[in-house]
């Protein structure tokens, strides 16, 4: 007789596609479920992101389940909505319209490049700082005039931050004011945008 088990077969010749029976167990029901391997592996997510055993996952989700519903069929919608429902949460997060919001809530100088070199957002603390340094600058050539390099090329610097898990990097940077220059010292990281990579800059006193 099967023995009641939480574990998901994730033997590498296991196929998303191949059917997987598995007996699980919640307060004593036993239940024996056959459903694709990607199933079970999404099942085993959650169930760890609750800090549940899979069994108990499965009770509670089929405890929603109208009568006389198809248990697998159920399971598999449930599996899709939550995948469907942390997609959506994840692109809310990425979203580049997004990244103002990331610098405009710093209280410390701060500005997002492209790795264009295109400035997309800065926020009032930059401009105060840029203001208190040159003493002839106006908030408005920001948008015209002003020049940002980093002493780093940014590709580079990207990459850098990718492979130490985009823990933040000090690197130097200039900005040009009509003939005018000013050096300064900034953490980087980059930002949550998904489909492009966009720098933070966080100016250092």
């Amino acid at each position: 007789m099967a023995q009641p088990s939480d574990k998901v077969d994730d033997r590498p010749q296991t196929r998303d596609s191949e059917l997987v029976f598995r007996v699980v167990e919640d307060g004593g029901i036993r239940r024996g479920i056959r459903l694709e391997a990607i199933y079970w592996r999404v099942l085993r997510e959650i169930a760890e992101l609750r800090q549940k055993k899979i069994g108990a996952l499965v009770g509670a989700i089929l405890a929603e389940a109208p009568e006389e519903t198809n248990t697998t069929a159920f399971l598999r919608v449930y599996c899709l909505r939550s995948a469907l429902d942390m997609l959506a949460a994840e692109r809310e997060v990425t979203d580049p319209s997004g990244i103002g919001n990331l610098v405009r809530a710093s209280p410390a100088p701060a500005f997002a490049l492209g790795l264009d070199k295109r400035l997309i957002a800065y926020n009032q603390s930059f401009l105060n700082y840029i203001q208190a340094r040159f003493s002839h600058g106006e908030t408005e050539p920001v948008n015209r005039d002003l020049r940002l390099a980093l002493d780093v090329q940014l590709a580079v610097l990207a990459a850098n931050l990718k492979a130490n898990g985009n823990r933040p990097l000090e690197a130097g940077f200039t900005v040009g004011l009509g003939g005018r220059r000013l050096r300064g010292v900034l953490n980087a990281l980059l930002a949550p945008a998904a489909g492009q990579s966009i720098m933070l800059c966080y100016v250092l006193p």
